[in-house]
């Protein structure tokens, strides 16, 4: 697997940002590479996951979309698999896929990590964490929803 050294090291910097404990793994067994001794691993296939009803959150979930499973996916599957992931079961969501899914996955909220020019491979790493999501604009404050020193000047 050419992206497990990226793979490794994304787990360090995630783990230095926020604790992880708990990791579900959906495309391949990442388990069985040792990558953390302290996390939790579980692995689902695709079909077996789309079925598993919501029982627990985990910390992190990685998406291998460039298996030889999840290459025989269409995208209503892959888009059910992101959401379902995102909405529900992870906090945190990191995928690896082909270049050919970046409208998906741009569609979907997520940000890219690894810029496609700068490999030769067909991968490309993306994220999607709900607390750098979308950016707390200025005008979003208790400062410009109400002006007390214009409710006796103004007629609204």
């Amino acid at each position: 697997m050419a992206e497990l050294n990226v793979i490794t090291s994304m787990l360090d910097d995630l783990s230095k940002e926020q604790p992880v404990h708990t990791a579900i793994c959906i495309g391949q067994n990442l388990e069985q590479y040792n990558l953390n001794q302290s996390i939790q691993w579980s692995y689902f296939s695709v079909s077996d996951f789309l079925n598993l009803p919501f029982t627990q959150r985990y910390d992190l979930a990685f998406v291998l979309f460039n298996t030889d499973e999840a290459s025989n996916l269409d995208v209503q599957q892959k888009s059910q698999l992101i959401v379902k992931l995102r909405d529900l079961m992870a906090k945190r969501l990191v995928v690896v896929s082909k270049l050919q899914d970046e409208s998906l996955l741009r569609a979907l909220g997520l940000t890219q990590l690894i810029d496609q020019n700068t490999h030769d491979q067909d991968f490309a790493l993306w994220q999607f964490n709900i607390l750098t999501y979308k950016h707390v604009p200025d005008w979003f404050n208790s400062k410009f929803w109400a002006n007390p020193e214009n409710w006796d000047k103004f007629r609204w």
